[in-house]
């Protein structure tokens, strides 16, 4: 044992005299495996975390880790799944999802293989492989108990609340020029004001660098923080829940995306349907979002340009007053639909859409798209790129998880165990509503997302007796 820590030692010691924050990942890492191989749940912990919060990706890209190294991250996972599997002979975790993921890396690969380039259009099926399949199976069976998913889903808003709190020194200070590490990326800026007082607002998009899907992932966590707020008795762990939630809905707040602003309208209205929050506590919400605007007129001019949207739609198209972005991504969903029209079983191929889009979008006349452009909006593309048969596995994978959530929910007393499901379940339908503004890109995000959902389907229910005890304590 002291040999095996003096070679770590000196590994880690070698790395840090070449690069000081190469050294300190490798350091960490050595830790954090450590005390996985001690505590397994650690590592879905950490793999959570560094997942959500673009960890591997921001050392490879701002601090020269290679791809490699950082890729590993996800070998943590299974340290819990091949203890739940091999030593406490669990067996394999057959949620209900399974077979459509696998049905659906089937399918994607037939549609590659029948494409104009197949060459390309594998490179995508390669990807969804690795941060599809394998990330999805690796989670569903390293999450295999309450207590596991607990500690995931707190890893998950610890990764939304330091996201969160890095944009809002950010944009207090005004230091946009500082990346925080690779943590805080700007995507773009838009004018504020007019004449001589005109301005320019960056838009933040954190450790990913795409305004729009950073706002994306800090939706789905003000959905699991709301959830997960409920499922605990204990008011410091709902204080903290409620904090990272706020954190979180800032930080999709500073992206100024109206496609986010409203998806968190569109989840609103289904947290009250689900019971997750009442009408008292709908305008509670309301008035913070009031408040929001308030403090960032920014925002709400960008929000006073979405009926602009309701001109695309008229007979005067090309004419729109809607701006060039609404007019663009109008362009390249319809384009979407053409493809899937006239490759109506497997598509054009994983990948290929974009080389479709032009060809397909400019005859509409709304606007002229330049270079390759994805559809935009999460279906259309499924559908341009998979066809009827991906695209039916894919809903088949979003519905049966999401149908389990709610019987999970509906099937138990026990309060941790139905709000914890209601939260992924909210979780998911927020990555969705985004996805109607949103092709599906940083595939690890969704497959994560749902692959812990999935997990929290397929955990061991509480007895109605022990549920009671449990409420009573």
């Amino acid at each position: 044992m002291f040999a095996i820590a003096a070679a770590a030692a000196a590994v880690v010691g070698v790395v840090t005299a070449v690069s000081p924050m190469l050294g300190i990942g490798v350091a960490a890492s050595i830790v954090v495996v450590v005390l996985a191989f001690k505590e397994p749940v650690i590592g879905a912990m950490a793999v959570a975390f560094l997942l959500w919060a673009n960890v591997p990706v921001v050392a490879v890209r701002s601090h020269g880790v290679p791809m490699p190294v950082a890729s590993a991250y996800l070998l943590l996972l299974l340290i819990p799944a091949q203890r739940y599997v091999f030593r406490e002979r669990r067996g394999l975790a057959m949620t209900a999802g399974v077979p459509w993921v696998i049905a659906l890396f089937a399918i994607s690969l037939l549609s590659a293989a029948s494409s104009r380039d197949p060459e390309r259009s594998f490179q995508d099926v390669i990807e969804l492989a690795l941060e599809g399949v394998v990330v999805y199976l690796l989670t569903v069976h390293a999450i295999r108990d309450r207590r596991a998913l607990r500690l995931v889903t707190g890893s998950l808003l610890a990764a939304g609340a330091m996201l969160g709190a890095i944009a809002l020194v950010q944009q207090l200070t005004g230091r946009f020029d500082n990346d925080f590490g690779g943590f805080a990326l700007i995507d773009s800026a838009f004018g504020v004001g007019e004449g001589e007082s005109a301005v320019a607002q960056p838009r933040l998009a954190g450790p990913i660098g795409e305004k729009n899907r950073f706002g994306q992932i800090m939706l789905c966590l003000v959905a699991l923080g709301i959830g997960a707020s409920r499922a605990t008795d204990r008011v410091s762990l709902r204080r903290l829940a409620l904090a990272a939630t706020a954190l979180s809905a800032i930080g999709m707040a500073l992206t100024f995306s109206r496609g986010n602003a409203v998806a968190f309208a569109g989840l609103v209205c289904c947290m009250l349907l689900l019971g997750t929050v009442r009408r008292r506590q709908v305008g509670v919400l309301l008035g913070v979002g009031a408040v929001v605007l308030l403090a960032l007129p920014q925002y709400r001019q960008r929000l006073a340009t979405i009926p602009d949207m309701l001109s695309l739609v008229g007979k005067s198209a090309a004419k729109a007053e809607a701006d060039g972005a609404m007019r663009g991504r109008a362009t390249q969903v319809l384009a979407a639909c053409l493809v899937y029209i006239d490759h109506p079983v497997l598509g054009v191929g994983p990948g290929l859409f974009r080389t479709y889009a032009q060809e397909y979008g400019n005859p509409l006349g709304i606007r002229r798209l330049k270079g390759e452009r994805e559809a935009h909006s999460l279906l259309p593309q499924v559908a341009a790129e998979v066809g009827t048969l991906g695209l039916g596995a894919f809903c088949a994978l979003v519905f049966v998880t999401l149908r389990d959530l709610l019987r999970r929910a509906r099937g138990t007393e026990n309060t941790e165990d139905r709000e914890l499901a209601n939260a992924y379940f909210l979780a998911v339908v927020a990555y969705l509503l985004c996805g109607v503004f949103l092709h599906l890109s940083f595939i690890r995000y969704f497959w994560f997302l749902v692959g812990i959902a999935s997990a929290a389907t397929a955990l061991p229910r509480t007895p109605v007796k022990e549920a009671h005890l449990e409420g009573a304590a």
